[in-house]
């Protein structure tokens, strides 16, 4: 009989009780910790809910907003990323991005974690000849 990698770990760690499976992480793309600015729009209108970026993918961010959002509900987002541009450290490119809003929790402090995925994007006014 061939061991399950469970049975292995449990010998390996002297383990009398069942081993807890880990939890494997859904999502396809990787995120990286980046406290990047972003501007969030419900429906095109005015005020925009300013928020930095937890964390980002290529698919999706998470940010806190002091103001409730409804999943499902589709926002234009603008992400000011670094540009690494070794004549001016402070340059940024804005991105624009179609994001749904998959999940929003309250948190102890106040605010709101809001979940997004990205379904669109574009480069705002992309000036690369500075």
């Amino acid at each position: 009989m061939i061991p399950n990698g469970l049975d292995i770990v449990k010998s390996h760690l002297g383990a009398k009780e069942p081993v807890k499976a880990f939890k494997m992480d859904r999502r396809k793309c990787s995120r990286t910790r980046v406290h990047w600015p972003v501007r969030l729009m419900k429906d095109g209108s005015r005020p925009e809910i300013e928020s930095l970026t937890q964390n980002l993918s290529a698919s999706g961010f998470y940010c806190f907003s002091a103001v409730p959002l409804t999943p499902g509900e589709t926002l234009t987002c603008t992400l000011d990323v670094p540009a690494h541009d070794p004549r001016n450290a402070d340059r940024t490119l804005a991105i624009e991005c179609r994001a749904l809003v998959v999940r929003s929790e309250a948190t102890p402090e106040g605010s709101f974690g809001i979940a997004c995925h990205i379904e669109d994007y574009r480069l705002l006014d992309a000036d690369l000849s500075d």
